[in-house]
């Protein structure tokens, strides 16, 4: 029996470690954030989540969507078949994505997440007490690229040992989640940037913007794909003392947001 209204969510996420390298089989530490995407059973679409700028609205929508079909179908909501129908389209819109957006829309909370070959993939839900230090958001602004092209062009580079300094620095994270010992959450942020403008996936004028965010102690990444031409989508920053964060942010005028991490997966409205 079909319900008579249907109305699910999907969170939004950010990557906090191994964006680009977990396309090839490297881990990721992904996290579901409070701004969520909602879409009905005429597949009206409300949202919170800022398009194309890394922090997975078009994922969150493909979850959401393959939620209300299920849930046309009957009343229960099969979280891995709805996964794999959200990887589907996610498929054909970014060509060879890891999997990692729709997987942590769907499910919710922290992930790790790895895949090892098409078919295969590791996802281990990670439980924190005390979760993620508070990040600003700052959207440096949708990217002239697509997320397809920003994977391609990777794509076309030789860069394993660069990969493999993201794993090292993706199970930094990991270990900074669990139990926060001997990880210091700034300087493993700035070589997490460093590698990724090695892959080539930060703009000029981010990367700049990154720089004066270092010279007041802190640290701030990209978190997404990426772009390389002027805009590079949500970038996360840190700072041991948030209160000189703040008055960077205020001298600059940035505009920033924080997000709850963590948060719940796919579900009724």
């Amino acid at each position: 029996m079909i319900p008579k209204r249907v109305k699910i969510s999907a969170p939004g996420k950010i990557i906090l470690s191994g964006e680009h390298a977990v396309v090839y089989g490297y881990p990721a530490l992904v996290a579901a954030v409070n701004r969520r995407l909602v879409v009905n059973e005429k597949f009206e679409v409300e949202s919170e989540i800022p398009i194309g700028c890394g922090m997975g609205s078009s994922a969150a929508y493909a979850v959401a969507l393959a939620a209300v079909r299920a849930k046309m179908r009957g009343p229960k909501l099969d979280l891995n078949e709805i996964n794999k129908a959200a990887y589907e389209t996610e498929k054909q819109q970014h060509g060879n994505p890891s999997g990692v957006d729709n997987t942590i829309c769907t499910y919710g909370g922290y992930l790790w997440y790895r895949k090892e070959i098409e078919g295969f993939k590791v996802i281990s839900k990670v439980e924190s007490k005390k979760g993620f230090p508070h990040l600003l958001i700052h959207n440096t602004g949708k990217p002239a690229e697509t997320t397809r092209e920003m994977v391609e062009c990777v794509g076309r580079k030789n860069v394993g040992k660069v990969l493999g300094r993201i794993e090292g620095i993706t199970r930094l994270f990991l270990k900074y989640l669990v139990d926060d010992k001997g990880v210091d959450l700034v300087v493993a942020m700035r070589e997490n940037e460093r590698c990724l403008e090695e892959l080539g996936v930060v703009s000029d004028s981010t990367a700049q913007l990154i720089r004066a965010v270092e010279r007041v102690g802190g640290a701030a990444k990209v978190s997404g794909a990426g772009g390389r031409k002027g805009s590079s989508g949500i970038i996360l920053m840190y700072h041991s003392d948030m209160e000189k964060l703040n008055c960077f942010v205020k001298k600059r005028g940035l505009e920033t947001f924080r997000v709850k991490l963590g948060e719940e997966g796919v579900r009724d409205e």
